[in-house]
C-alpha cells in the first residue's frame, strides 16, 4: 500500500510538473520577442530598408553608408536652419504690426530651404540609384514607388468645409454630462 501511494505522488507530481511545464510554453510564446539589435554597419530603419530591398553586397553598403552619413549631415544642417528660420518667421506675430518686409523675405527663405530639403533627397536617391547594378535597377524602382509610403510622412485625415474630418457631425454626437 505504501509502495502504491507513493507512485500515486509521484505521477500526479510528474502530471503537475508537465501541465505547468506546457502553460509556461504557451504563455512565453504570446509573449512579443524583444527586437534584435540593429547592426551598426547597415544601420536601422530607412537604411535598413534599402539595404534589404536593394539586395547590396558589402561594397555597395559601405558605399552607400557614406553617401547615407553625407546626407545625414546635410539635412541635420537644413533641419536646423528651418527651425530657426519658422522660429523667427512666427515671431513677427508677438509685435503689435508685423513687419511686411521680413515677413515677406522669410516666406522666400523658408521655401527655399524646403526646395534644398526636397533637392538632397532627390540627389540622394539619384546616388544610390547609381550604385544598383543592372539587376538591381527594377528593385530600385519598386522602392521609388513605395517611397511615400516607407519614409513620408503619414498623410492627414482629409477635413471638411468646417475643419472638420468628413462625415463628422456634431449633431450626431451624444452630449456630454
Amino acid at each position: 500500500m505504501e509502495r502504491t501511494k507513493l507512485l500515486t505522488v509521484a505521477v500526479v507530481g510528474l502530471l503537475i510538473l508537465n501541465l505547468l511545464t506546457i502553460g509556461f510554453l504557451i504563455l512565453n510564446t504570446n509573449r512579443p520577442r524583444r527586437p534584435e539589435p540593429p547592426n551598426p554597419n547597415k544601420g536601422s530603419g530607412p537604411a535598413l530598408i534599402i539595404i534589404e530591398r536593394l539586395r547590396l553586397d558589402a561594397q555597395q553598403e559601405r558605399a552607400f553608408q557614406k553617401l547615407r552619413n553625407a546626407h545625414h549631415r546635410q539635412s541635420e544642417l537644413l533641419s536646423a536652419q528651418s527651425v530657426e528660420l519658422y522660429r523667427s518667421y512666427y515671431g513677427l506675430l508677438a509685435s503689435e504690426k508685423p513687419d511686411t518686409a521680413r515677413k515677406n523675405a522669410l516666406e522666400g527663405q523658408i521655401a527655399e530651404n524646403q526646395a534644398a530639403v526636397a533637392k538632397l533627397n532627390f540627389d540622394h536617391f539619384a546616388q544610390i540609384k547609381a550604385l544598383c547594378r543592372p539587376d538591381q535597377q527594377a528593385d530600385f524602382t519598386r522602392l521609388v514607388a513605395d517611397l511615400n509610403r516607407l519614409f513620408g510622412r503619414q498623410p492627414r485625415p482629409k477635413q471638411g468645409s468646417e475643419g472638420r474630418p468628413p462625415g463628422d457631425n456634431p449633431e450626431n454626437r451624444p452630449s456630454r454630462p
